[in-house]
């Protein structure tokens, strides 16, 4: 079996949007029940580390982050109608950086094969200049940065397959080459971007990969996608890591989104994952939370993720065996974007 880290810890739960919200502690603290309960072989805990204000600079403009900082001044803070703050909310958001950068320590530098940060608050809406749709600070794409900037990594490859558009990993990358961002969600739906039209601009061009898909996709026709869309780009790209931005809220159960994936399409594709990564990147992959707000959903489907990670990598793939809904999205993503990966 491979070794997967687990990156996760209870100050997650200090973080508090407000009694209703969907983005909270309850979610993490059904992971961890989840994570403690765990027994498979080769599975290594580790505490993350806060983020420091250096390495979120490398996704967030300053007076942004001076902006998150004062939120710590109050007991309740919105940043817009979706996103809130407590007092303890920045320094769990430092935390939750930091975490998913903890996590990335251990791949980079071999004490596990792959690894699976449990954080929260959430990262992918987060605008370099704006905090958006739960999210404080990008965690993925402060990940992605500090590879490239800290660690000398040339090319990164971010799939995202939470049900909404990560608009904010997007636009941090919108003009860059060094980082491809592959998104799988629910189209149109909240935050309202991720159109096919979408497909990075200047030197970034062909580097933002966007799947949007209508409500009611399930299972086979996310496996449609990455067999004939995602798995083929990410190989041409030869990525020198693999973070995916995992969140659960595709889920059949999920109160936020209207697909349909199991745990079983959960798992599919972290094994298409897992396979791509083997080919080109060592085996290196990480992944960060990012939604799902069903708790049973949430856990189930983590649970197969860290399953998977664990799975040697060789093992057969099947092809995807329906999902011809989806060929539709696949034909119009290709006409977007085929002509920079040779789709055909």
């Amino acid at each position: 079996m491979l070794k997967t880290a687990i990156v996760t810890d209870r100050a997650y739960l200090a973080h508090f949007a407000g009694r209703s919200h969907p983005e909270r502690p309850e979610r993490l603290a059904a992971l961890l029940t989840m994570a403690e309960q765990l027994s498979r072989d080769k599975l290594i805990r580790i505490a993350p580390r806060a983020a420091t204000r250096d390495e979120i600079a490398l996704a967030h403009r300053e007076d942004y982050v001076d902006a998150v900082v004062g939120s710590a001044e109050f007991d309740h803070f919105d940043f817009d109608a979706d996103t809130h703050t407590c007092r303890e909310s920045y320094q769990t958001a430092m935390l939750s950086a930091g975490g998913v950068l903890t996590a990335m320590e251990a791949v980079l530098d071999g004490a596990a094969d792959n690894a699976f940060a449990m954080v929260r608050p959430p990262g992918h809406h987060a605008r370099p200049d704006r905090a958006m749709g739960f999210c404080l600070f990008n965690n993925v794409a402060i990940a992605a940065k500090w590879a490239i900037k800290r660690r000398g990594l040339e090319r990164v490859a971010i799939i995202d397959w939470d049900v909404h558009h990560g608009n904010g990993t997007q636009e941090i990358f919108y003009e860059s080459p060094e980082v491809l961002y592959v998104s799988t969600h629910q189209y149109p739906h909240y935050p309202g971007t991720g159109s096919t039209r979408e497909i990075g601009a200047g030197a970034g061009l062909g580097y933002i990969v966007n799947a949007p898909m209508p409500a009611g996709f399930g299972d086979d026709e996310y496996i449609l996608v990455f067999d004939e869309l995602v798995m083929p780009i990410v190989r041409k790209f030869r990525p020198e890591l693999i973070i995916v931005s995992a969140g659960f809220d595709s889920h059949y159960r999920d109160p936020l989104g209207d697909m349909r994936v199991t745990e079983r399409g959960f798992a599919a594709m972290t094994r298409r994952v897992k396979r791509l990564a083997a080919e080109v990147c060592g085996g290196r992959i990480v992944a960060a939370l990012e939604g799902g707000y069903d708790l049973e959903g949430l856990t189930r489907s983590a649970s197969a993720v860290i399953e998977e990670l664990g799975r040697d990598s060789d093992e057969e793939i099947a092809a995807a065996s329906g999902g011809e809904r989806a060929g539709e999205l696949v034909a119009r993503v290709a006409q977007g974007v085929g002509r920079f990966w040779d789709l055909g």
